[in-house]
């Protein structure tokens, strides 16, 4: 990390230093001053085992997919959250389900957190101050960990902007004074995807037609010296067109997501209070069409609520409220072979409470506690009321130059599933309430860290253990085709049990200097036990890889930098069938053992490089060349069965996104 090395003549004027404000020591001027080195940033400033802060703003010199920087695929790098193939959109931390890790823009979750297939995610990296990333939920009601996007908070002087334009899409970021104490902050993204890759965006054989358009808008505004308001606004809509080969069926589904939030933070003498209201909503408009039947698939998720916490004097006070309304996959069809009556799945409503009170206490100099409790209240859409404590505790033992130790315990509850048929990203899986399928979720989460810096914090090496107790698992067994061609009921559709995850994630990193970057390696387990007789003992998880390995690097040369990541992980666990027959338009499968079959290792490399024609005084313009996939290797991401009409033949065989290969070129410019 680089120094600031500065001589001061004298103080012209005296200083009035507020300890609850970072930005008020604004009347220090300097009559003399000599700076010899630049702060330098590094890409990933960790607090405690694997978790830490990214800073957006670098980014882009990491290879991302065509080019397109994105936050949460750099968190896929890490080594505590699973790399995905391109067709899984989920992000797995630690052994947990997508629907356990809170994705959410200043402290408001985000539901659908990613574009089609996980290739994007819905954040426009240089619209956010920074990223902040844990494997704890800590006081949010998820069972895993969190990624939150910190909301801008400089007042701009000048107008600004952050443009890109590439093959693949175009965004940009406005930043513009609104006076003298407030400002307004506007992204916007589009692709044109089907122009030039349409060729390429292939699942199983079959041209995948898609786009999205995405936006964010936040003001910021200081009132006075002690408040501080946000109002921030999101909005994206998905379409997309896709063959689903396994049910013959061609699906259409137009799928949106988008919030609504007022942030106010005002600082008293010794106490910081933060209060948030909003509105999230997601949501699908789905259609599948076969050679018998038409098929709608309508299902939505949308959440109202207000937290808020006051810090005072090493006690950190918290209290939520939510109200939910969920609408789970609700199909209904026509056609030839529809002869069952259905009753439709109805919305579901329900209200939850917590509130939490946390207090941390250093020990002497070496030793600090952290030590709370919450109490969860949740009124389910039957009316019936769960409720449970959500205690949690923290030690960090500070060991001066050999590091430092970390030991956490937390039980955490959560009242949303998230399950689905594909299990890969696509728009079709759909959330759940506790209450009529399943009690509330909860787990125990244990983890030992070490954090160390050495060679004057030019290195870094971090490492954590974890092991969780994960209770009222569901996981969905049925097929699209069920949806149509029988009696569909979704709580017959659904496994109950419970699970384990446990692992190892070490990381070494190179923080600053020319040559930056990290090497990662993660061993993890995450099973799951069902409470049906037709499956007895622990099973795979669908997403469980017990080895990866992620190496991250890139080069600054001033005018140019380049980036290279590379990727190597074990396959993700199968069922395969093993006898299949066809009665009408219906394919019939006896499956094997759950999950006892593994895809082959996942390898991926990628590169990309930077050219500056401009890069001084706030300005920054340059190309960038991404290569993805550079080794052409052609991943499984999941295996299929695949017909030929012509021959009338089957067989089951790997089934591959089909790209092997894909340069992009982009232009950007910032100021």
């Amino acid at each position: 990390m680089g120094r600031w090395i500065c001589s001061i003549g004298a103080l012209l004027v005296s200083v009035s230093l507020w300890a609850q404000l970072p930005d008020s020591l604004t009347s220090l001027r300097l009559r003399q001053s000599e700076i010899t080195e630049r702060m330098d940033r590094p890409m990933l400033e960790l607090r405690g085992g694997v978790s830490g802060e990214v800073s957006v703003e670098k980014i882009r010199s990491v290879p991302s997919f065509l080019g397109n920087a994105d936050p949460v695929r750099f968190v896929r790098l890490l080594p505590s959250v699973q790399v995905n193939t391109e067709s899984d959109g989920g992000l797995y931390m630690q052994g947990s389900e997508y629907s356990h890790t809170m994705l959410s823009i200043g402290g408001v979750p985000v539901y659908g957190g990613t574009h089609l297939l996980g290739l994007f995610s819905v954040f426009n990296p240089t619209h956010y101050k920074s990223m902040d990333y844990s494997t704890d939920a800590g006081e949010e009601l998820r069972l895993g960990g969190r990624i939150d996007m910190t909301l801008p908070d400089t007042l701009v002087r000048k107008v600004g902007a952050d443009l890109s334009l590439g093959l693949l899409s175009a965004q940009g970021t406005l930043r513009i004074p609104t006076g003298e104490k407030s400002s307004l902050f506007f992204s916007a993204r589009r692709t044109y995807i089907n122009l030039l890759y349409g060729h390429f965006l292939q699942y199983n054989d079959q041209p995948l037609r898609y786009g999205f358009t995405d936006g964010n808008l936040s003001w910021y505004w200081r009132p006075t010296r002690v408040d501080r308001v946000w109002i921030d606004v999101f909005a994206g809509r998905d379409r997309g067109v896709f063959n689903y080969n396994a049910a013959g069926a061609t699906i259409e589904g137009v799928w949106y997501n988008g919030l609504t939030a007022v942030h106010w933070d005002h600082y008293f003498a010794d106490a910081t209070l933060r209060q948030s209201a909003y509105y999230t909503r997601y949501g699908l408009t789905g259609d599948a069409v076969t050679e018998f039947i038409e098929g709608h698939l309508p299902s939505h998720i949308q959440t109202g609520g207000y937290k808020a916490t006051l810090s005072w004097k090493g006690w950190d006070f918290r209290g939520d409220v939510a109200w939910h309304e969920a609408q789970p996959q609700n199909p209904s069809s026509k056609g030839h072979y529809n002869i069952f009556n259905r009753s439709a799945e109805p919305a579901q409503n329900a209200i939850e409470a917590h509130a939490s009170a946390l207090y941390s206490r250093p020990v002497g100099y070496y030793l600090e506690l952290k030590a709370g409790v919450g109490i969860l209240g949740y009124l389910s859409p039957e009316r019936e009321f769960f409720w449970g404590l959500t205690p949690r505790a923290e030690a960090c033992v500070n060991l001066m130059d050999a590091g430092k130790i970390g030991l956490r315990y937390g039980l955490h509850r959560q009242v949303l599933f998230q399950t689905g048929m594909t299990n890969m990203g696509l728009p079709l899986e759909f959330w759940i309430l506790a209450g009529e399928y399943s009690a509330p979720q909860w787990s125990h989460n244990f983890a030992l860290s070490y954090n160390r810096d050495f060679l004057r914090g030019q290195w870094a090496l971090s490492a954590e253990v974890y092991f969780k107790r994960l209770h009222n698992q569901l996981e969905y067994q049925g097929t699209m085709m069920e949806m149509f061609n029988s009696a569909y009921s979704l709580s017959t559709s659904l496994l109950h049990g419970d699970g384990y995850a446990y692992g190892i994630n070490l990381m070494v990193q190179k923080k600053a200097g020319a040559l930056t970057g990290w090497v990662g390696y993660a061993f993890g387990r995450s099973l799951r036990e069902f409470d049906d007789p037709r499956f007895v003992g622990l099973y795979p998880s669908d997403h469980e890889r017990l080895h990866e390995l992620n190496i991250v690097a890139t080069y600054d040369w001033g005018r140019f930098d380049v980036g290279g990541t590379f990727v190597a992980a074990t396959g993700t666990p199968y069922t395969r069938p093993e006898t299949f027959y066809i009665l009408g338009d219906r394919m019939v499968c006896t499956y094997g053992d759950r999950n006892a079959h593994r895809l082959g290792s996942y390898v991926r490399l990628d590169l990309s490089a930077n050219w500056y024609f401009l890069r001084k005084e706030g300005r920054e313009g340059g190309l960038n060349l991404s290569i993805y996939n550079a080794l052409c290797r052609e991943n499984a991401v999941g295996y299929g069965i695949h017909t030929d009409p012509e021959n009338g033949t089957y067989r089951f065989s790997p089934t591959t996104f089909g790209i092997k290969f894909m340069p992009s070129l982009a232009v950007f410019y910032k100021f």
